[in-house]
């Protein structure tokens, strides 16, 4: 089988992925998955999964606070836990059981690139990982062989774009949206298992970690992901013509699909992030 697996970028939001994978293993055995392709926070829970230590990755956002304590995106972004959790997450020894995509921006030569972490060295790794989640604002641009890389998701949040390209018998895609998208390559569309989270209704309460909070998402994101993928994969995660024919029909179900042209989405955002970063000078 030719699996591909999605991770958004998503903050807070990105313990639901746990839950989500831990989902997955339920029903797909790891080495069936392929190809990864990933987004800020979902790196690093993509990678864990993908070297078989997603217990390292529940770890880390367990541990980010307690059921006293609140912590906000900057202090965990600027802080020395997320850098020990990479650390953690990284061993000399992980093998990565597929090709695995991490997206970053390009700070250098204004653009994106989808990393291929299954050709870099072991060592060189938790330096592209620091990378994938290193905010403008709260970090400085990670710097690795002579380039300034930010987080990818800062222009491709959704990084559907490197699997595109492969033949892959369909794709699971994890992000956190209401909106039901149309990817621009029907092919591709109607061999994605989308798997979608409630945007948060107070984005404030997306910033805040809190032990208690962490714990429901990642059930929740079990709980949805098993809802989901019950269905779809009734017939066991190798029967095409029932996966095929089940997501055809929630797509022909998604009234409000809204088309997603990853060409136009990146153009967009790199143009803004150009006009913010790009110094204006009268002379």
């Amino acid at each position: 089988m030719n699996i591909g697996l999605v991770l958004s970028g998503g903050m807070a939001k990105g313990a639901y992925q746990i839950g989500a994978l831990k989902a997955i293993n339920d029903f797909i055995p790891l080495h069936e998955i392929k190809y990864i392709s990933c987004a800020s926070i979902g790196v690093l829970n993509g990678y864990a999964y993908a070297t078989g230590n997603l217990k390292h990755a529940e770890e880390m956002w367990k541990n980010f606070s307690n059921d006293s304590t609140r912590l906000f995106l900057n202090q965990i972004l600027r802080g020395n836990k997320l850098q020990q959790s990479i650390t953690n997450i990284c061993n000399s020894k992980n093998v990565l059981s597929s090709t695995f995509y991490c997206s970053l921006f390009d700070i250098s030569h204004r653009n994106i690139i989808y990393k291929n972490l299954s050709k870099v060295d072991n060592s060189k790794i938790p330096y592209y990982l620091k990378a994938s989640v290193a905010m403008p604002i709260y970090n400085r641009a990670a710097a690795l062989d002579d380039t300034l890389y930010f987080d990818g998701a800062i222009v491709d949040n959704i990084p559907v774009f490197p699997l595109l390209k492969h033949n892959l018998d369909y794709v699971l895609c994890i992000y956190f949206d209401e909106t039901s998208y149309k990817f621009e390559n029907t092919c591709f569309d109607n061999k994605t298992i989308k798997i979608t989270f409630p945007v948060e209704k107070s984005f404030n309460e997306s910033l805040i970690y809190k032990q208690d909070k962490v714990n429901d998402m990642i059930q929740e994101g079990y709980n949805r992901t098993v809802s989901i993928l019950s269905s779809i994969l009734s017939q066991g995660y190798e029967n095409l013509e029932h996966i095929y024919s089940t997501i055809t029909s929630i797509n022909n179900s998604s009234k409000n699909a809204c088309l997603r042209i990853t060409g136009d989405i990146l153009v967009t955002n790199l143009n803004r992030i150009t006009q913010k970063l790009t110094r204006k000078k009268i002379i």
